[in-house]
């Protein structure tokens, strides 16, 4: 018992929301728009990737902050709000990304790396096309990931969470974390492959 409520303890202690989320459970509209402002750029960016769509990801970030709001006296403090909201996001982009009829390009700025600093692409893949070019094509092998890859690639490479926050996130076990996302980054080089070959 005294263990558990230590371990509680410090869980809070490490959480860099906790006045905010206690105040936001108690009805304090203000702590919440606090909590919106500071991840609401972040929610968006893990929407826009997902669901390919400036449109679509500002509703989809709404409808997670609103759902959030909704829930938020049965929130547990012990985790962190940005884990909490990530899920709630991720959830309501995989299920926009079933319903949907067609897929769109979703673009990424960003190179791609795995948590130990390896490229994603590998250099010698990089050297057969432009920038350009390897851009569209890492943009299109993502976009052809199933929603539940895509979600664990997203938060990894582009949210830069960790395998345990993913988890959380997702609320899915740490061995699927690791599990989908070496079948995404395998699943993208193997699409890479296939599209710089038809350059050549």
């Amino acid at each position: 018992m005294l263990l558990s409520v230590l371990l509680m303890m410090t869980g809070e202690e490490d959480n860099p929301d906790i006045q905010l989320l206690r105040k936001a459970k108690n009805g304090d509209r203000d702590a919440f728009g606090e909590l919106f402002r500071k991840y609401e750029k972040r929610v968006f960016r893990v929407a826009r990737r997902m669901c390919g769509s400036d449109d679509e990801a500002w509703d989809i970030t709404q409808d997670a902050f609103i759902r959030a709001m909704q829930a938020m006296d049965r929130y547990d403090t012990q985790y962190r709000f940005f884990t909490w909201i990530y899920r709630i996001t991720t959830n309501l982009a995989i299920n926009y990304a079933k319903k949907k009829s067609r897929r769109r390009e979703v673009h990424f700025e960003e190179a791609y790396y795995c948590a130990e600093g390896q490229q994603v692409i590998e250099d010698n893949v990089a050297d057969r096309a432009s920038g350009e070019q390897l851009l569209g094509a890492v943009s299109k092998a993502v976009n052809k990931l199933t929603p539940a890859l895509k979600a664990v690639f997203v938060l990894r490479i582009d949210q830069q969470l960790s395998y345990s926050e993913i988890a959380e996130s997702l609320d899915i076990a740490l061995g699927t974390v690791m599990s989908r996302l070496n079948r995404a980054r395998a699943k993208i080089r193997e699409e890479l492959g296939s599209m710089l070959g038809e350059w050549e």
